[in-house]
């Protein structure tokens, strides 16, 4: 094996294991819903999927399709080598991580004036943070960069499928408290909520995410309220709600979330609002960030609905796996 190609597998290596590193802890942050770090996090594990692939095109082990398949069925056998450290070895890297290291031991998310737009190469994987018109170290302009922004954090859906997943909740969650004993419903997990809590608890969200969007619509770049109630623990008081009259509450609640939404023009979802924590952001943002709120408690009702039809023993409560429960954090 020549020096060359020898450094090449170790990059390989090395680049791959960040990149896995990376992603799932970006992922595990975004359980935590420390967004801005996730983003951070997710930015350093596409810089190591680059570079791994570079290595790995080197390495000549990319040919044409039908070549790539049959590789994959025959088994690739790469060689083992030492990789070296595989997180955060750059300049860049060690100071983004420092800033979300300061953050987290305050118990925090990074703030959006902590942490600007980051920006990765398609060409060779540099970390920028900040818009740049074109990489320093291979030049290639900013058209072919990934971007990692504040305001895509919580996702990227558009108007469209904003809007088609709020209306969708409501037979989501209808569907989700059928033919089901009321008192099953006002069973909790071990370390979690009740259905009718849960239920109770999504309709005091949406009407944050709807008091934010009047604001957005009607204001110059307001300032936004932060999520209130921002824990779970307040909706225990749902527990001992009548199921119909929890459902009628979230209906009611976003059938006036969906009639304020209905029609805005491109412009009007760009609108923006300033966000205590993720900055100047627009309406797309706040779409996008109670829609993946929504969706993590909806994962939630229905594994805590299976799990309470089928289990076989009454008299314990359910233990959903710990990915499953989300939480909104103070101030988000």
């Amino acid at each position: 094996m020549s020096l060359d190609e020898h450094e090449y597998r170790r990059l390989l290596c090395s680049m791959s294991l960040g990149y896995t590193a990376y992603h799932v802890w970006a992922l595990q942050a975004r359980r935590e819903r420390k967004f801005n770090i996730a983003r951070l996090l997710a930015a350093a594990s596409s810089v190591k999927r680059i570079r791994a692939e570079l290595a790995f095109r080197a390495l000549g082990e990319v040919g044409k399709t039908s070549d790539n398949v049959a590789r994959a069925l025959a088994g690739l056998e790469p060689e083992s080598v030492a990789t070296g450290p595989v997180t955060g070895t750059g300049a860049i890297s060690r100071d983004l991580l420092n800033r979300a290291a300061r953050a987290l031991a305050e118990g925090r998310d990074l703030l959006a004036s902590e942490l600007d737009d980051l920006f990765v190469c398609g060409g060779c994987g540099e970390l920028m943070e900040g818009p740049t018109d074109a990489c320093a170290i291979c030049g290639t302009v900013r058209e072919g960069f990934q971007s990692f922004r504040a305001a895509e954090a919580m996702g990227n859906l558009g108007p469209t499928s904003i809007m088609r997943r709020l209306e969708q909740s409501i037979t989501t969650i209808h569907a989700l408290m059928s033919d089901i004993d009321e008192e099953l419903l006002a069973v909790r997990a071990v370390g979690g909520y009740s259905i009718k809590e849960l239920i109770g608890h999504l309709a005091d969200t949406d009407e944050v995410f709807r008091e934010r969007a009047w604001l957005i619509l009607e204001l110059d770049e307001p300032r936004l309220p932060a999520a209130h109630p921002p824990k779970l623990a307040k909706a225990e008081v749902y527990r001992t709600h009548p199921l119909a009259d929890l459902f009628e509450h979230f209906q009611n609640s976003r059938q006036q979330t969906l009639d304020l939404l209905r029609g805005l023009t491109a412009a009007a979802w760009r609108r923006t609002g300033n966000h205590p924590i993720f900055g100047i952001v627009p309406l797309t943002h706040q779409g996008n960030w109670v829609i993946e709120h929504e969706r993590s408690h909806l994962v939630e009702m229905a594994q805590l609905r299976h799990d309470l039809l089928h289990q076989h023993d009454q008299f314990n409560p359910p233990v959903l796996p710990p990915n499953l429960v989300a939480e909104i954090l103070e101030g988000e």
